[in-house]
């Protein structure tokens, strides 16, 4: 699409003629009256306003008519027949595959950009002269001209701008799978409070497995309580509680009894989780950490990742250390999109960014 802002209607284009033709007469027939009109500054007088010496020239009073007529745009520059005040410029567009040029001025026009109406480029004063002027920012935010008509901004200025939420994307999501397991215990018949037990965390690391045994504690006392010492889920989980229940076993009818465990996630973001496993190494659980590589898709922000770990809250624009977070990375869906909520007019509202790049 061309711009042809430039090529004015016919008849702007003769009447320009004429009032070039008419200041030209002016400025000749004025020529060599200056002595007469201004006195010498060296003399102390005060020059008098200059008269023009042409106002009955006939010349000079059509070009004094002509600038002040209206022109009526017909078709094809506009379909309705639009008035516009002569020397007014009005913008007028090629649209691709069409011979007739477009009036943005003219309501009657379909958007040469849609959604976006043909008026709202001439009121923000924003140049639609590009095939791509939708993905332009015209102001410098970080937003385009689309996202800034989506949200009913001011596409000309820096300092109003959609929420930056709507910037916001994950480039990627990192993933960590290990398996807890509730291995063996000292009990005989029913739980005694001098019983302890035994828990096992399995993970791969880089390309190996690596076990990590708990050392025989007992639920309920605190930072003595910590399943594991060492390892990848070091001091990570506290043994709470060990239950006997009982469950029908569907194969042969018969009530069988069984060990409960209950750990609490006590450190890291997902502080307060819990988690029960069933006595027996097959029973074990596969725990799942998430952390979103988030980036802010707007002019400025190109290669500013932040890493957020699922549960943990962050501010915008991305910066680690910024002293209001009211977003939260809440977790990863089903369908594998990062899962960002915050709170809104009194209520949660989130959004789900799909990542960019397959998950590690």
């Amino acid at each position: 699409m061309a711009n042809l802002s430039e090529s004015y209607d016919k008849a702007v284009l003769i009447f320009s003629l004429v009032v070039a033709l008419g200041l030209g007469a002016m400025v000749f027939l004025a020529k060599g009256k200056v002595q007469e009109d201004f006195a010498d500054p060296a003399s102390g007088g005060r020059a008098d306003v200059p008269k023009n010496p042409n106002v009955e020239n006939e010349l000079y009073d059509k070009a004094l008519k002509a600038i002040d007529e209206v022109v009526v745009l017909e078709s094809p520059v506009t379909k309705g027949g639009r008035e516009i005040q002569n020397f007014v410029g009005t913008p007028l567009f090629m649209v691709e595959g069409k011979d007739d040029p477009v009036d943005l001025g003219d309501e009657s026009y379909p958007p040469v950009h849609p959604p976006i109406p043909n008026s709202w480029w001439l009121k923000h004063d924003v140049d639609p002269d590009w095939s791509d002027s939708p993905d332009r920012d015209a102001d410098g935010d970080g937003f385009t001209n689309l996202d800034e008509f989506t949200a009913e901004t001011d596409p000309s200025d820096p300092k109003s701008f959609p929420a930056l939420i709507g910037k916001l994307t994950c480039a990627r999501l990192e993933k960590r799978a290990f398996l807890l397991s509730y291995t063996s215990d000292t009990t005989v018949g029913p739980i005694k409070e001098e019983d302890t037990f035994k828990f096992k965390h399995e993970e791969v690391v880089g390309g190996r497995r690596v076990n990590t045994t708990s050392e025989w504690i007992q639920p309920g006392k605190e930072s003595d309580s910590n399943v594991f010492g060492e390892g990848g889920a070091q001091l990570r989980y506290e043994l709470k509680s060990v239950e006997q229940k009982e469950e029908r076993n569907p194969r042969n009818g018969l009530v069988e009894k069984f060990n409960m465990a209950t750990l609490e996630d006590v450190g890291g973001p997902k502080k307060g989780d819990i988690i029960e496993l069933r006595k027996g190494s097959r029973n074990g659980r596969i725990i799942r950490d998430w952390t979103a590589i988030l980036v802010l898709a707007a002019v400025g922000e190109e290669g500013n990742e932040l890493k957020v770990a699922e549960r943990e809250s962050f501010g915008l624009p991305l910066d680690p250390n910024s002293a209001e977070k009211p977003y939260t990375f809440a977790g990863v869906s089903d369908s594998g999109a990062a899962i960002i909520e915050w709170e809104e007019d009194g209520e949660t509202k989130s959004k789900e960014l799909s990542p960019l790049a397959p998950a590690n």
